[in-house]
């Protein structure tokens, strides 16, 4: 009993740390009974192997850094967002092996958002719509979100720290201007690295807007998928690839094009997040609304690891959906790093 107990008390403590409503956060376990339930028992002695109050409050704040919390979201065969999956419809699996659901919510929460924006000599003739557009997208924030602003030419810069002032991001927005060369992988990096460290709020994100192809950055491909493994911040990215070469090298068959749009997908696919490759500037408006609608209607997971041991290593992580006739997919981060003592969870994939 006192482990089940002390399994919802950490469950409570993060689900306040992380701003879950608690009206829609359903919580599971075998034997947690409510007051009315229980018989009063007769006084008893302590057991002697009891532990003292402080060795119980560790055991709390350890079952609370052990928890692994999956931000979901759920499309149907149109790609469209499903927000009636019930939580005995979910199925997660860490390693292939079953685990049980602790924690569900399927309430909205906020984000935290860095807009990570391409102002390199080729994204000129796009950069206008592209503001615009991410000016929507700013709109749409709500009042407890926070944003902040990182632009990138042959290195990236934080233009707009995070804040929830949306005069202050759309003026930052709009005062940007298009030059040099391409520093992409630098500016993924910095932007994961901002919204893990600095972002208050439990969901996180970075939505970059680039034409893909990288040409003056400092970090290497493996250096950032690397440094995602280690977050947990949700990857979406616009890709304008169709001004790249779309003709493959003789020695490795690949263009360009297809280069470019393998590693967003790539970065989007290892967090959970979502990759876009408008073939019409026109298109960036709708794309912009889906990024919008897709981190509002997520579902929260979580789950004690079956697999206790905090070895570090990777655990990959799969969620499905179970609803009979209907088609659905569920979208998640592929897994994450057990934590070692001292640590919590974080996301990732080995190579």
């Amino acid at each position: 009993m006192r482990c089940a107990s002390n399994r919802i008390l950490a469950g409570l403590i993060l689900v306040a740390a992380f701003g879950i409503g608690l009206d829609r956060l359903s919580i599971s376990s075998a034997n947690w009974d409510s007051p009315a339930q229980q018989s009063k028992p007769p006084a008893q002695k302590p057991p002697q192997n009891q532990k003292a109050p402080e060795d119980q409050d560790k055991d709390i704040l350890r079952l609370a850094a052990d928890l692994v919390l999956l931000d979901v979201t759920v499309i149907d065969a149109a790609n469209k967002p499903v927000m009636d999956v019930t939580q005995d419809q979910f199925q997660v699996l860490e390693d292939k092996v079953p685990q049980k659901i602790e924690f569900f919510s399927r309430e909205q929460v906020p984000v935290s958002i860095v807009l990570t924006i391409d102002t390199s000599g080729s994204m000129k003739p796009k950069l206008d719509t592209v503001i615009k557009a991410s000016v929507n997208l700013v709109k749409e924030s709500r009042p407890d979100d926070e944003l902040a602003v990182i632009e990138f030419k042959d290195q990236p810069e934080l233009l707009e720290e995070f804040t929830k002032d949306v005069n202050d991001v759309i003026d930052t927005l709009q005062g940007l201007v298009a030059s040099r060369q391409t520093a992409m992988l630098d500016a993924l990096y910095l932007g994961a690295d901002y919204a893990s460290k600095d972002g208050k709020n439990r969901r996180k994100a970075v939505i970059i807007v680039t034409d893909g192809l990288d040409k003056n950055s400092y970090y290497k491909f493996n250096e950032v998928v690397k440094h995602l493994q280690e977050t947990d911040v949700q990857i979406y990215l616009i890709g304008f690839t169709n001004d790249l070469s779309k003709d493959g090298t003789w020695v490795f068959g690949k263009s360009e094009k297809d280069k470019a749009e393998n590693l967003l997908n790539k970065m989007a696919a290892e967090t959970g997040g979502r990759a876009f490759f408008p073939k019409e500037l026109s298109e960036v408006h709708t794309i912009a609304q889906q990024i919008s609608t897709d981190l509002r209607t997520q579902y929260v997971i979580g789950y004690y690891p079956t697999n206790s041991r905090r070895d570090g290593t990777f655990r990959a992580v799969k969620v499905s959906v179970n609803a009979g006739n209907r088609r659905l997919l569920a979208r998640t981060r592929n897994g994450y790093t057990a934590p070692r003592d001292g640590g919590s969870p974080t996301s990732g994939k080995p190579e």
